[in-house]
């Protein structure tokens, strides 16, 4: 049997994975990143959790201490990116730079054959090619977070709820006798529990979040705004009333501190351009890969061509235009069920 690192946060989904891989007789090792104080995964009481289950397990546990990574390498990105009028997708990044990069290399050190987490998604070996596909449970499918995970990682990562939908999950929980089976799951970003982003971002600057204009595409002043750290591409409220067409935000001009809004209609474009691109793919890809598209975690695919530009860019052309494709996002990119991979929305 192999030994397996399963990485823990305190909820059920990762509880289950470990369990299956402990009654299939796999030497396993429980860890959990530290990340954030007062955090909506893995704070304190989620440590206590996997610790009771790896007791219950009859597994050793470790606690690893990211708090520092986690600050350089996700939040300082984040406020940057919202201070230059992005809306930035952290969950992927701390995906691709800590919860597999950083923690595989923990795990090899400790001997490890694989990384094991709870995650949603589906793992194929087929000939010489790496596959991640779309987990069985579509509503739980966590594919569109891993897209930035390093391809020479996937011969080493294992996924035991692939195949399962969260009902069974539970369901298998409760018969197998864990503590956490009821738990509720982590919702929005782990690190900002209550909810509001602006006054995080006010919270970890010194940079001065000011009011500024709101303006039409012809520049005129119809307002004013809070800081632009408040506002998202496609938002309608918070701009004031009174217009015979209902405003929502177009674009954010963080060098001239302007909000630009218009008609919804406005929002819909036909292309987006790809920066820092990742490929979970060895093909071969042609000038023009017909895809679909995922532009936002909770979005339905939509048919594009890819095509690859220099410098880990790319450039989509959607088969019909698309609405808010914003700037700091993830587009990430599927033939089928399988994952190919993706890139951040770069900015105009």
């Amino acid at each position: 049997m192999a030994r397996i690192v399963v990485a823990l946060s305190g909820g059920v989904d990762s509880a289950v994975a470990a369990a299956l891989l402990a009654d299939a007789g796999h030497d396993l090792v429980g860890v959990t990143l530290r990340l954030w104080p007062q955090s909506r995964c893995c704070d304190e009481r989620d440590i206590e959790d996997a610790a009771d289950l790896c007791a219950q397990l009859g597994i050793p546990y470790r606690v690893l201490d990211y708090r520092q990574r986690f600050r350089e390498a996700i939040v300082e990105p984040f406020v940057a990116d919202y201070l230059a009028g992005r809306t930035p997708n952290p969950c992927a990044r701390c995906n691709q730079l800590l919860k597999f990069t950083a923690l595989w290399q923990e795990s090899a050190a400790l001997g490890a054959d694989f990384l094991a987490t709870g995650h949603y998604v589906r793992l194929r070996e087929v000939g010489d090619d790496w596959q991640l596909r779309r987990a069985v449970d579509e509503r739980k499918d966590q594919s569109y977070f891993l897209f930035a995970v390093p391809g020479e990682l996937l011969p080493r990562l294992r996924f035991p709820l692939g195949e399962w939908r969260k009902e069974e999950v539970r369901t298998w929980a409760r018969q197998r006798g864990l503590a956490i089976a009821a738990k509720g799951d982590s919702q929005d970003l782990c690190f900002i529990p209550d909810g509001d982003t602006g006054a995080f971002i006010k919270s970890q600057t010194q940079v001065e979040v000011r009011p500024g204009d709101i303006v039409d595409a012809t520049g005129a002043v119809l307002g004013q705004h809070e800081g632009l750290v408040h506002y998202t591409v496609g938002q309608r409220r918070g701009l004031g009333g009174g217009a015979a067409v209902p405003r929502y935000v177009l674009a954010l001009d963080a060098k001239h501190n302007r909000l630009q809004v218009g008609p919804e209609a406005a929002l819909f474009r036909g292309e987006a351009r790809l920066r820092d691109c990742n490929w979970l793919t060895t093909q071969s890809v042609a000038l023009d890969t017909p895809v679909t598209v995922k532009l936002r975690y909770a979005a339905s695919p939509v048919p594009a061509t890819l095509r690859l530009l220099d410098g880990a860019a790319a450039h989509l052309r959607f088969a019909t235009p698309q609405r808010a494709i914003t700037p700091g996002q993830a587009a990430v990119c599927y033939d089928g069920d399988r994952l190919l991979g993706g890139g951040w929305i770069a900015d105009g």
